[in-house]
C-alpha cells in the first residue's frame, strides 16, 4: 500500500487490483509487480490507452508489444507489456472503471439538489435521455 488512507477495493483480479483512498479519493492501481498512484482523469485517461493499446497489438500484424509510460516524482517510467498483459491489464483497469463510475452515479441519485458534483458525474458519464418527442412533427 502506498500513500493510501484506508482504502476501499474498486476491482480485482488474479493479476492485481485497484483501490481508491476513502479519504483522499487517490486510485493505486497494482498489476504484477508494478503500482501506479492516479487521480480519477488519469484512471479514465490510462483506460481509455490500454484499451486502445491492446486493440492495436491484437489487430497489427507483427506487433505483439507495446511500451507504456508514465511519470513519477521519481521521474519517468516504463514497462513493455505483451498483448496477453494488455489484455489482462484493460480487464482490470475497465472493471476499476466501470465500479468508479458506478458509485458515482450512486452517489449524484442519491445526492442533495445542490449537489454540483453529482449533477456533473451524471453529465459526463451518462448518455442524455432522448425525448419522447424527438422525431415527431410537433404541428400534428
Amino acid at each position: 500500500m502506498h500513500n493510501l488512507h484506508g482504502p476501499d477495493r474498486l476491482f480485482e483480479t488474479r493479476y492485481g487490483d485497484v483501490l481508491q483512498c476513502a479519504c483522499c479519493d487517490r486510485i493505486q492501481i497494482t498489476f504484477r509487480e508494478h503500482t501506479l498512484l492516479v487521480d480519477e482523469e488519469e484512471l479514465e485517461v490510462l483506460t481509455d490507452t490500454i484499451k486502445h493499446a491492446w486493440e492495436t497489438v491484437r489487430d497489427t500484424e507483427g506487433q505483439d508489444r507495446w511500451e507504456l509510460q508514465a511519470g513519477t516524482d521519481a521521474g519517468p517510467v516504463s514497462i513493455t507489456l505483451s498483448e496477453p498483459a494488455l489484455r489482462t491489464l484493460h480487464v482490470l483497469l475497465q472493471g476499476a472503471w466501470s465500479m468508479y463510475s458506478l458509485r458515482e452515479r450512486m452517489r449524484a441519485v442519491g445526492g442533495t439538489a445542490d449537489d454540483r458534483r453529482a449533477r456533473d458525474v451524471l453529465r459526463d458519464h451518462v448518455s442524455p435521455t432522448p425525448s419522447q418527442w424527438s422525431g415527431l412533427d410537433q404541428s400534428s
